[in-house]
């Protein structure tokens, strides 16, 4: 994770634009054609994209277009609420960051113990994790682990709301 700046771009983690995003693409476009002088219907089929089919923001261009309502300071305050909402969608993720890794690490961490118990050959694995009580460990620390995945995953969510 550190040295994810010496990867080669291919193999980088893509960078996804959220619904958010592209709704504000969406109407920054349009808001910059209004304000050049273009029609904004004309603007509006233009720059539309399939999942905007059904959207708070289709409805409104339709509603706007069949009452002949004024657009542009609509359509700015809008792309100032999206704003808003993608910062603060922004600000969550980085505070639940660390969450996310102590998640990741406690799931991953008795994994890489074990493999590397039986690669310094420390732990005989065919003599010591078939009896019964080996088993029965292994077998309550997924279960524990599966619990507190859940949990911290609700933890999250409950902050994302």
């Amino acid at each position: 994770m550190i040295l994810t700046w010496l990867l080669p771009d291919s193999i980088r983690r893509p960078e996804v634009k959220s619904v958010l995003e592209r709704k504000l693409e969406f109407l920054r476009a349009v808001i910059d054609d209004g304000e050049n002088g273009q029609l904004l219907h004309q603007s509006f089929h233009r720059h539309r994209y399939p999942a905007l089919r059904d959207t708070e923001i289709e409805k409104f261009f339709h509603l706007a277009f069949t009452e002949g309502i004024t657009l542009l300071p609509a359509l700015r305050e809008f792309a100032r609420d999206i704003e808003f909402q993608i910062e603060r969608d922004r600000e969550i993720d980085i505070e639940i960051a660390p969450a996310r890794a102590t998640l990741t690490l406690l799931t991953f961490f008795p994994v890489i113990i074990l493999l590397g118990a039986l690669l310094a050959k420390i732990i005989h694995l065919d003599r010591n994790l078939v009896a019964p009580i080996p088993i029965a460990m292994a077998l309550l620390s997924i279960a524990l682990q599966i619990i507190g995945r859940r949990w911290s995953e609700s933890i999250i969510n409950s902050v994302r709301s």
